[in-house]
């Protein structure tokens, strides 16, 4: 039997009622944010940031846009340690929080000085009753080049539904086309090719436990303003569930060439291949040796797969 859903996850993933409004302004909401929807925040913020090489080190300063309960600091401080500096800005009151308006300007009222690291975490989608993708894309292009330090990482996650995270890749379209690198999950630096097909659209899953399940699905980019660096070839981003047919295993990747079927016959598992056993969404495969075929990449005997 299916546990009832809160009000809140309703309100935020079901019909979405609640999204645009001030919902954490009321005691009952906040309590079944805190215990439900931060929990998954904070463990999708902790799987990006395992898989980000800072340069040149760990964050000193960031920014937590749309905090919420404060869900990305308390991730941020779990993996770089207390010291690091979190300015959190949310337009509901809440302890810690700098109360200002993201819509009234690039650079929330009270916001000083550049950040190693800035994080928007589930606001976007909730913007958009306010802003259509253009507007989003001009908001996050702002973020990155007002609020960052020059070599500065900014993060954006937003639910995995198919509207939410179709919409966030038509963001991140406009935000190549304005000069930004995508550091992940892309190794695609052209348009995205989920984009291609109605069906399709891209997210990570981070384990947590929460109100019985023990996966979040999200969906994000990781931004950066230097130039995009020389993409391997051979490097490839798992973008679906390992999909078990009669005979075969096969997964979705996307690589520097775009989104391709990965195949391999259960005649051909080896100890070269093996790790493609482990492989799960979000992990880059390498495949240095692979060629590309008409129905995607086929994986054989002596075909070296590495899980990074």
């Amino acid at each position: 039997m299916r546990r009832p859903q809160s009000r809140i996850h309703r309100g935020l993933v079901g019909d979405r009622a609640l999204v645009g409004s001030d919902y954490l302004s009321t005691a009952e909401l906040r309590q079944e944010y805190e215990a439900e929807i931060a929990p998954r925040t904070e463990a999708a913020l902790r799987r990006i940031l395992a898989q980000v090489v800072f340069e040149p080190g760990r964050p000193r300063r960031a920014l937590d846009l749309g905090a919420g309960t404060g869900a990305a600091g308390r991730a941020i401080r779990g993996c770089f340690g207390d010291d690091v500096e979190v300015v959190a800005v949310d337009k509901v009151p809440g302890p810690g929080i700098l109360v200002a308006d993201v819509l009234r300007g690039v650079r929330p009222a009270g916001v000083r000085g550049g950040f190693d690291l800035v994080v928007s975490a589930h606001l976007l989608n909730e913007l958009g009753l306010t802003l259509d993708i253009d507007g989003r894309a001009r908001l996050v292009a702002g973020w990155c080049h007002d609020l960052l330090e020059t070599d500065g990482t900014c993060i954006v996650i937003e639910p995995a539904l198919p509207d939410t995270s179709r919409a966030l890749l038509g963001v991140r379209d406009r935000l190549l086309a304005a000069g930004l690198h995508v550091a992940a999950p892309c190794f695609c630096q052209r348009p995205c090719p989920a984009l291609q097909h109605a069906r399709d659209w891209c997210h990570d899953s981070a384990e947590v436990l929460v109100a019985g399940r023990s996966r979040v699905d999200f969906s994000y980019l990781v931004l950066r303003r230097s130039a995009a660096m020389e993409i391997d070839p051979g490097r490839y981003r798992v973008v679906s569930d390992p999909i078990k047919d009669k005979g075969r295993l096969r997964f979705f990747i996307c690589g520097a060439a775009g989104r391709v079927e990965l195949i391999r016959l259960d005649r051909d598992r080896s100890a070269a291949n093996q790790a493609l056993d482990q492989a799960q969404r979000g992990n880059i495969v390498v495949l240095p040796s692979a060629p590309m075929q008409v129905d995607g990449i086929r994986v054989v005997a002596d075909t070296v797969v590495g899980i990074g």
